[in-house]
């Protein structure tokens, strides 16, 4: 007979994250089993990926940061936007974010979930999601994710797996592009590349989004 897994509910999920910013470094939003070496030159990679679409955008007012964890991103989408807002569910990882980016006066950071972001009247000229819808596994909640991303930004920088050598664990779930852009209300495809390592495969997309309220 063949094992039903029960999906994790978000409460699960948060005490998982709860656990994981009690780790060290990178192994706190990265996967504990990879070396040290690779999670370092993934995050490097990811940083230029990301700064690139930015760059792409022109001139940034606003970006909002979905997921910011520790705030290993936080001060490269800084560097590219007048004004940052970090968001992140863990306030572990919301302490850790400030002590790392205290130096930056021009980013402000909200403990929230994306799925019920709390600006109505306003629009951020784009939002940067790295590594983190992956983690919002019921299907109401990324479907509502998706239409609170799209009513809170012009554009969106997503970074997702696609595709994984080593089995993600429950707390997880895969989605390719065309998924995300389905979910994604008026959702344009603007650029993709392609992220490996480790035998993972993640895709890096620009998204033109227009507001469904």
């Amino acid at each position: 007979m063949q094992q039903v897994t029960r999906t994790p509910a978000p409460s699960e999920v948060a005490d998982e994250w709860r656990k994981r910013a009690e780790r060290a470094g990178l192994t706190r939003v990265m996967r504990a089993s990879q070396p040290a070496e690779l999670a370092a030159g993934t995050t490097a990679r990811t940083i230029r990926l990301v700064t690139g679409f930015l760059d792409s955008l022109g001139e940034v007012g606003s970006a909002l940061e979905i997921g910011c964890g520790m705030g290993r991103l936080t001060p490269s989408i800084a560097a590219h936007a007048r004004a940052v807002t970090a968001i992140d569910m863990t306030p572990r990882m919301l302490s850790l974010a400030r002590e790392n980016c205290a130096h930056l006066s021009t980013v402000d950071f909200v403990r929230t979930t994306v799925q019920r972001l709390p600006w109505q009247d306003k629009r951020f000229d784009v939002a940067v999601c790295v590594w983190v819808l992956m983690h919002v596994l019921d299907d109401d909640e990324i479907a509502d994710a998706c239409r609170a991303i799209a009513a809170a930004a012009r554009h969106l920088v997503l970074v997702e797996y696609e595709d994984a050598e080593i089995p993600v664990g429950r707390f997880s779930r895969l989605r390719t592009v065309e998924e995300y852009l389905a979910l994604l209300p008026g959702a344009r495809l603007l650029d993709r590349r392609e992220l490996d390592y480790g035998g993972d495969r993640s895709f890096v997309a620009l998204i033109a989004l227009d507001d469904p309220r």
